[in-house]
């Protein structure tokens, strides 16, 4: 899978042969993403973020205008993951 980065004029794929999720532990069947990869694609979303507001600025608006959207719809369906994993709380 591929990751993108981005630096300050330019996105840069990261290295596709890096393993972005944990392989399974002794009966843990599930493929969990390792903290420092949740914090790398934090990282990596701000950087997008600057990069589609530097586009805006520029006068491209379709490019900023779809980082802008699919940041949102990242942010949504993370909000919906959280209230989904509370409500499993109990």
């Amino acid at each position: 899978m591929k990751v993108l980065t981005t630096k300050p004029d330019k996105l840069e794929v990261l290295n596709p042969n890096e393993p972005l999720f944990l392989t399974g532990h002794g009966a843990n069947l599930i493929e969990w993403p390792t903290a420092r990869e949740i914090q790398r694609v934090s990282e990596q979303l701000a950087r997008i973020q600057q990069v589609g507001i530097r586009a805006e600025a520029d006068g491209d608006y379709f490019m900023s205008g779809d980082v802008a959207y699919q940041i949102q719809e990242i942010i949504r369906a993370t909000r919906e993951l959280a209230r989904r994993s509370q409500r499993a709380k109990g």
